[in-house]
């Protein structure tokens, strides 16, 4: 299945994050969590869907495959293209990365993953947005950014020093596109240190009302960003109540709006939405529910 940019040469993404469905049978904030999916989707009336980790809890859970299997249904019913990518809460019990992406298999319009790699079972791939004339319009490239680290050093596992190699690899393939401003995407769950620094010296829009919780080890992958030339903005999850945007050596680096009520956060439930255009840098703006102001 291609992605097309639309005639008037513009393509619309819906970020949604951390939506932490539960165990089964399913608590009535993961009900809201499934409504609130079709709402966003409804209002944006999006391209395509991009999930940025922690669709499950996993620890605790009996069965988490089961409340996968819930997940793909409402997916399914969206009928909307879907690309993935996870969190640190996805599998740390009962349900392995290489299982999830098994089961991604019965997602309707699962997304055409290109140059997949697979690095201490975390996946890594693009995804092409093709213009009118048929070409490679944008690349977003989604990168599994772990669980927990492994060294001791920090709290969340670092970007593994393979799949900066596989960027660095395969991003030289998409170098030779002529373009007029950087339009290509990267999407994972948990925000580089990177974040932490654009926050402090960036131009910044948006909320920080928790620590940026990024990994004490910098395996180097905004610097390969910045040397590739091509990645206008970079989307993560994980902190439920930081949203901001950051504008950082010309790169955005953003945050985007929790979207799961099985969970913390104090942010008004929503969605990110990310608007490419043949014609200029992409824009991004955040959408909320106006429904279950009430569900804590």
């Amino acid at each position: 299945m291609e992605l097309m940019m639309r005639e008037e040469g513009k393509f619309r993404i819906l970020q949604l994050t951390d939506l932490h469905v539960g165990s089964m049978p399913f608590h009535e904030h993961d009900d809201l969590t499934f409504n609130h999916i079709k709402d966003m989707t409804e209002k944006a009336n999006p391209d395509l869907i991009v999930i940025t980790g922690d669709l499950i809890w996993s620890e605790g859970v009996l069965g988490p495959e089961k409340s996968f299997a819930e997940l793909i249904k409402v997916l399914n019913e969206l009928k909307k293209p879907i690309a993935i990518t996870y969190g640190n809460h996805d599998s740390e019990e009962g349900i392995s990365r290489s299982e999830l992406r098994k089961m991604e298999e019965k997602i309707d319009l699962l997304v055409e993953k290109k140059h997949l790699h697979i690095a201490k079972d975390r996946a890594s791939y693009c995804v092409e947005i093709k213009n009118q004339h048929d070409e490679v319009a944008n690349v977003l490239y989604f990168i599994d950014s772990g669980s927990i680290d492994p060294l001791g050093i920090g709290t969340y596992e670092f970007v593994h020093p393979d799949q900066v190699t596989w960027f660095n690899e395969v991003s030289k393939q998409y170098r030779n596109r002529e373009q007029d401003f950087k339009k290509d995407l990267l999407f994972l769950h948990i925000p580089l240190p990177e974040y932490k620094e654009a926050f402090m010296e960036g131009q910044v829009s948006g909320q920080r009302n928790e620590s940026i919780s990024s990994p004490m080890v910098n395996t180097g992958l905004f610097t390969s960003l910045l040397l590739n030339g091509h990645v206008a903005g970079i989307f993560c999850g994980h902190d439920h109540d930081n949203d901001f945007v950051a504008d950082y050596h010309d790169i955005r680096l953003c945050y985007g709006r929790i979207s799961g009520f099985q969970c913390y956060g104090e942010l008004t439930r929503g969605a990110r939405v990310i608007e490419l255009s043949n014609q200029q840098v992409f824009e991004t703006y955040l959408i909320e529910t106006t429904k279950y102001q009430d569900y804590k």
